[in-house]
């Protein structure tokens, strides 16, 4: 069963950042849609295909930290 797409935020590890295209290109070729690439900070955004019971099943090499995109509402 599939489970819903997740969004996420991915930073890159500092010593990565020079491959943050390659990185984002994995992250594609295990099925995620990349929403952007900012390469001056390290992040990558996305969202998963849906197959995956966790982000840490799309984490790749060069990935630090990988968590779920979150709405922040300003009251």
């Amino acid at each position: 069963m599939a489970n819903d797409p997740i969004k996420f935020i991915a930073s890159v590890e500092d010593e990565e950042i020079k491959n943050i295209q390659q990185i984002a290109e994995k992250l594609r070729e295990k099925g995620c849609i990349i929403n952007n690439v900012l390469s001056f900070t390290g992040v990558i955004t996305g969202e998963t295909s849906g197959k995956e019971d966790s982000l840490q099943d799309i984490k790749v090499k060069g990935i630090k930290h990988i968590e779920e995109d979150g709405e922040v509402r300003a009251c």
